[in-house]
C-alpha cells in the first residue's frame, strides 16, 4: 500500500475538519472545542488550528508497535548521521527504496547508480536530508492506518519530527530518507 502524500493529508485534514479556523474556542465555532481534539500520545504534537493531517491519521498504534518504530527510527537516524549508508538502507521499506532508486537515481544518472547505497551517496543531504542525529526521546505517537504510519517523536533544538513508516512483514519499515520536520 502507497503512503498517503502530503496533499492527501492536507485534503483528509480538511475533510475532517482538523484544519480548524485557529483557536480551538474561537467563536465561528460557538466557542467550543474543536471537536476533533485528539486524544492519547499524538495530542503533544497537535496544533489547534493548525495543520494535523498526521496527528489525525488512522489511528494511536499500539504501545509495542511504538517501541518497535522507535526503535527502527533511532537506528536509521543513527545510521542516517554517521552517513553509513548500507545500514540505513536496511531500515527503509521496499517501496521507498525501489522509488529512490529504479525512478529517481536511474534516472537521474542514466543507470549508473543501480542501489540504494549508491543512491544516497550519490544524492547526499537532497536525499537524507543535513539534520544529524535528533531525537531527544523515543518515538512519543505511531498514528497507524492500513499498513502504514507516522511515527512523531520529540527533536533536540525544540524541533518535533515526523517520519513515515510501512509495514513489511510483521515489522516498521521507514519510509522516506529523511525525517520532516513538524
Amino acid at each position: 500500500m502507497k503512503l498517503i502524500g502530503i496533499g492527501a493529508l492536507i485534503m483528509c485534514s480538511l475533510a475532517t475538519g482538523g484544519c480548524g479556523g485557529g483557536d480551538p474556542t474561537d467563536s465561528s465555532t460557538g466557542g467550543q472545542p474543536d471537536a476533533v481534539y485528539p486524544n492519547g500520545p499524538t495530542r503533544q504534537f497537535y496544533i489547534p488550528g493548525g495543520d494535523n493531517g498526521y496527528q489525525l491519521y488512522g489511528h494511536e498504534g499500539t504501545p509495542a508497535e511504538r517501541r518497535q518504530a522507535s526503535e527502527v527510527v533511532e537506528r536509521w537516524t543513527r545510521a542516517r548521521a554517521a552517513k553509513k549508508w548500507a545500514q540505513d538502507c536496511s531500515y527503509l521499506s521496499r517501496t521507498y527504496k525501489h522509488s529512490l532508486v529504479k525512478k529517481d537515481a536511474f534516472v537521474v544518472t542514466n543507470g549508473r547508480v543501480k542501489t540504494c547505497p549508491a543512491a544516497l551517496r550519490y544524492f547526499g543531504p537532497q536525499a537524507s536530508g543535513t539534520v544529524g542525529y535528533n531525537m531527544a526521546g523515543p518515538v512519543a505517537s505511531l498514528r497507524v492506518g492500513e499498513g502504514t504510519a507516522y511515527a512523531q517523536y520529540h527533536g533536540r533544538g525544540g524541533t518535533d519530527w515526523i517520519v513515515p513508516m510501512e509495514r513489511e512483514g510483521g515489522e516498521w519499515k521507514v519510509a522516506l530518507s529523511a525525517p520532516l520536520p513538524r
